[in-house]
């Protein structure tokens, strides 16, 4: 999916810190080159593939909805507000330090129920005065690597994420490389990170669509969905503390007991900070469907006057994608669709090119297929027998709405066709004769000829002049 180039960035970050604030804004130096580099190194983009319906409203500055497929590359991207706008990603950023996380336990082979982080002086500093959510975990408690990651997760408590990092890299620092190196390695293109709770920073900021790549690689851990599906989770440190400390998941559309509920979302995760506004990130699975929204930057209350406009906005979204998209194959497998031409075959002109497979993709309730408009694109204009069935010889592409690109599809010989052998003597033979061999070997056959004239002319004159000669000398 192509990306929509912003004309004007500003950054205005804010961190509470008890009754006070720290702001950075994007005056200084550092925030200006930043923003430079994106404007000349983000790509552009045309719209999404849909608006909402006059009666469907969110307020969320920035969103993105999008119909997961069997895989990312089968993934569609139904609705799209300012998706690549830079935002403050608040407690986001945990979707990375949970995937990130998995990633270390996999690498280093950790057993996370006998693995152990202790939360020392140092961790505590990272987010004294910062008025952050934690666990209230006191300072030499001892917990297991997956008690802190679930903690870090489903209820943000930044106490645990700082000692789980610690834990796993060595230092908040060192994890936070390895997130900005995977952001990189997925595609991310708009995406910076500087500490894992959560903690507005000016070099920490990304977009509404990294966020999409960032969950949709998390997601291919199965460790990752659990640790934001629960409705609440209970710990006990190893050592140390006052017991068992049992937290709520923040995300209330989680929660049976929420007026926010909303029973077919899978997993979600929520985050907030003054100048991220409030933010999620959630997937939802319902009669075999299965889509993915972000919401940022939703303000407090509605035009209405309601709380919880992050959760409202994502249930609006949800419902938006479920009533009006169907998964439908717009292409079969063994469908003409383009005649290439072919030479060297004794009875044949041409070959069909049919899809390599079908072609499903989430479309709207009402699309008619008729409208799909089809654009083939062949490797070559003509190709010589002998033709193999299944080869591929171009792709089709596949738009709605004039220029709305929504995949595409190889195209295959749909049958085997045999070369005649006398063709491709004769096409040789017709090849040699009209290359620059043959007519540089008849340039030199003429050369040689011309040689030859000339000798025996030259040749034929001395032999009449010998002959004069010698009838003079007899005379």
């Amino acid at each position: 999916m192509s990306m929509n180039q912003k004309k004007k960035m500003h950054f205005s970050f804010s961190t509470r810190g008890g009754s006070g604030s720290r702001r950075y804004r994007g005056g200084s130096l550092a925030a200006v080159l930043a923003l430079m580099i994106v404007l000349f190194t983000a790509p552009l983009s045309a719209a999404a593939s849909y608006d909402l319906p006059e009666d469907v409203s969110i307020s969320a500055q920035a969103a993105l909805v999008v119909s997961l497929g069997p895989t990312q590359a089968e993934d569609t991207v139904l609705y799209e507000r300012d998706a690549d706008a830079m935002k403050s990603p608040a407690a986001l950023v945990r979707l990375m330090v949970g995937a990130v996380a998995i990633q270390i336990i996999r690498d280093k082979n950790i057993d996370m129920d006998t693995t152990n982080g202790t939360y020392t002086i140092d961790c505590f500093n990272r987010i004294a005065g910062t008025g952050l959510t934690t666990a209230n975990m006191e300072i030499g408690e001892v917990w297991t690597v997956r008690d802190l990651l679930s903690m870090s997760m489903i209820q943000t408590a930044a106490d645990a994420c700082v000692t789980l990092a610690v834990t796993l890299s060595g230092s908040e620092e060192q994890f936070v490389a390895e997130m900005n190196a995977t952001a990189q390695k997925i595609g991310c293109e708009n995406t910076s990170f500087a500490n894992v709770t959560g903690i507005d920073h000016i070099n920490q900021y990304t977009t509404a669509r990294d966020l999409y790549r960032i969950m949709r690689y998390a997601m291919d851990y199965p460790e990752f969905e659990p640790l934001l599906s629960a409705s609440e989770y209970t710990a006990k440190p190893v050592s140390g503390g006052k017991g068992n400390h049992s937290l709520p998941n923040t995300n209330d559309m989680s929660r049976a007991n929420s007026a926010h509920y909303y029973s077919p979302l899978a997993f979600g995760k929520t985050g907030y900070t003054d100048s991220a506004g409030r933010c999620l990130a959630s997937v939802a699975r319902d009669s075999g469907y299965e889509y993915l929204v972000v919401v940022l930057g939703c303000p407090e209350k509605n035009s209405d006057g309601e709380s919880g406009v992050h959760f409202r906005d994502t249930k609006t979204l949800y419902r938006w994608a479920f009533n009006n998209f169907t998964y439908k194959t717009l292409l079969s497998k063994n469908e003409p669709v383009v005649q290439l031409p072919i030479r060297l075959a004794w009875d044949r002109d041409t070959v069909t090119l049919v899809p390599e497979t079908n072609f499903s993709a989430t479309v709207a309730n009402d699309l008619d297929p008729s409208t799909i408009l089809k654009k083939e694109t062949l490797n070559a204009d003509v190709v010589d027998a002998p033709i193999t069935k299944g080869e591929v010889y171009g792709k089709v592409e596949l738009f709605i709405n004039v220029d709305q690109k929504i995949g595409e599809v190889n195209l295959v010989a749909s049958e085997s066709v045999e070369r005649s052998e006398i063709l491709s003597i004769w096409a040789q033979v017709q090849s040699f004769l009209s290359s620059p061999w043959f007519y540089g070997g008849l340039a030199l056959l003429a050369v040689l000829l011309v040689g030859y004239i000339i000798l025996n002319i030259v040749h034929n004159r001395r032999r009449r002049r010998n002959r004069m000669k010698r009838v003079k000398k007899y005379k």
